[in-house]
């Protein structure tokens, strides 16, 4: 089978010669200070690796990290319309106009300021909304999509989506009053989201007009979840949420046939049933610390609607904390729990982080090629 085969037999839930391996979006990639060690570990060539995802230092990983692997996907990504800008004293501030701090350990960047904190339903007019039609956001995208397909038989993956329709309108909002306009203004947090849905649908059509029929997945995400439970009660994710992620779904999906992925972090238990009725076919990351996650259980009462892009090893605990056979065992653990009937994308449940060692890493990736046969 091509990867590109082995992604989409796994999809459609049926068992393709081994389960599909991915590594490499910004949710499923390497702190960039574990990817210098894992490089230097591999005996590969040393060079300061590219920043994928600024805030969360994740690397953008190279060809011979992927290839050593096993990875079946390949990434394409739109662009901001410009990257981080440096303030004064450390300071960063993106297209959106949120500022970020480093971390206290250095190690990440933390959100400081929010450029909508005291705005009213007037300010949303005067606010500089960052142009979804800038074409530096497609710069190189129907080429770099055009030599996959033709020159590789990888699954092609576009990214670009991120917390497009939840989690960037809290961030420009913040979070403490987002989360009081759901229920104490909600004609303000109406009118907030169509503006972020309006961004995101002409995003899609921008993209997929150039690379639809080269596209094997779109990766969207809305951190919908905490370790307890729904960020927000069911009844006002549907009310609010759901109706808008369902139209950018459906232009997707119109515009592509490209399978809808959705990055959710946390306990979504209690909201797979709403991601299958808006078109999810499959949910990454599957948080197996956060209450209900387990993946027997989930893989039983769901696993013939969805399929699981992830949770293939607990990230919290094991991987930075236990030993290398710790890792092989909750893989063999994993892959057995969600890979009968496909349905099943082997990635651990988030980026690694920097204090994992890079002989965890090789055991990771390699259990999942040594027990995901089938």
């Amino acid at each position: 089978m091509t990867p590109q085969e082995r992604v989409l037999t796994a999809l459609r839930h049926e068992e393709p010669d081994r389960v599909p391996i991915d590594m490499g979006t910004p949710v499923t990639s390497i702190h960039v200070r574990a990817y210098v060690a894992l490089r230097e570990h591999l005996g590969l060539p040393r060079r300061q690796p590219a920043i994928l995802d600024a805030m969360q230092q994740a690397a953008v990983v190279e060809e011979d990290v992927l290839e050593r692997f096993r990875v079946d996907t390949r990434q394409v990504f739109l662009k901001p319309s410009r990257p981080w800008q440096r303030l004064a004293e450390g300071l960063f501030v993106d297209e959106w106009g949120v500022r970020y701090r480093p971390s206290a350990d250095g190690n990440y960047y933390d959100m400081c300021a929010h450029p909508l904190a005291q705005a009213t339903l007037a300010d949303l007019e005067s606010f500089p909304w960052p142009d979804p039609d800038d074409p530096v956001r497609y710069e190189g995208l129907a080429e770099s999509a055009r030599r996959l397909r033709e020159t590789t038989g990888f699954a092609i993956v576009l990214n670009g989506f991120g917390e497009a329709l939840f989690g960037l309108p809290s961030w420009v909002r913040g979070h403490a009053q987002f989360y009081m306009d759901l229920v104490s203004d909600t004609r303000f947090v109406e009118a907030l989201l169509d503006r972020f849905l309006d961004f995101a649908l002409r995003l899609a059509e921008n993209a997929l007009d150039r690379i639809g029929s080269h596209v094997d997945v779109v990766r969207v995400a809305d951190d919908l979840g905490s370790e307890r439970g729904p960020l927000v009660s069911p009844q006002t994710y549907r009310a609010l949420i759901k109706p808008r992620q369902k139209k950018l779904y459906d232009l997707i999906k119109r515009k592509s046939g490209a399978r809808i992925l959705l990055h959710s972090c946390g306990s979504v238990r209690d909201l797979i049933d709403d991601f299958v009725e808006i078109g999810v076919d499959a949910l990454n990351p599957i948080q197996v610390a956060a209450r209900g996650m387990d993946t027997r259980e989930l893989k039983q009462r769901f696993g013939d609607r969805i399929s699981f892009w992830g949770g293939g090893c607990d990230t919290q605990r094991v991987l930075p904390f236990g030993s290398a056979e710790d890792v092989r065992r909750e893989v063999a653990r994993r892959v057995a729990d969600l890979s009968p009937g496909g349905g099943f994308v082997f990635t651990p449940v988030h980026n690694i982080q920097f204090d994992v060692s890079p002989e965890k890493v090789c055991a990771l990736y390699d259990a999942a090629a040594q027990y995901g046969t089938y």
